[in-house]
């Protein structure tokens, strides 16, 4: 079974119950990836363009290949995906874990 290492992700803790998903996506734009979440499981994978990019004659040399791929993880029920956002190659999915307020923890006053 071939190694899954593309693409390079990180995991950020953003916020107390807050969390992005990073992943480097260089050459890649909003069309050509797709992002799903269903039954727990949240799914990026690249998205086959019309236009086959290998036929190009102007292009030289292909140095920055857009190489097929998905990449899917597991997430807990608490948690909920906010959105994503692509920004200079780089996509960024937000989830947030759902605690209620009662399991928040709190101070408690000392008298």
């Amino acid at each position: 079974m071939p190694q899954v290492n593309f693409p390079p992700y990180n995991i950020v803790k953003t916020g107390d119950f807050t969390y992005d998903i990073e992943m480097a996506l260089a050459g890649f734009g909003k069309k050509d990836i797709e992002v799903k979440y269903a039954d727990n499981t949240l799914t990026v994978n690249s998205v086959q363009s019309e236009k086959d990019e290998s036929e190009d004659p102007s292009v030289i040399h292909r140095g920055i290949s857009k190489r097929q791929f998905k990449r899917s993880f597991t997430i807990a029920d608490d948690v909920v995906v906010n959105g994503a956002e692509l920004k200079d190659g780089l996509l960024k999915v937000s989830l947030e874990k759902i605690v209620p307020e009662a399991k928040k923890p709190r101070t408690v006053e000392i008298k």
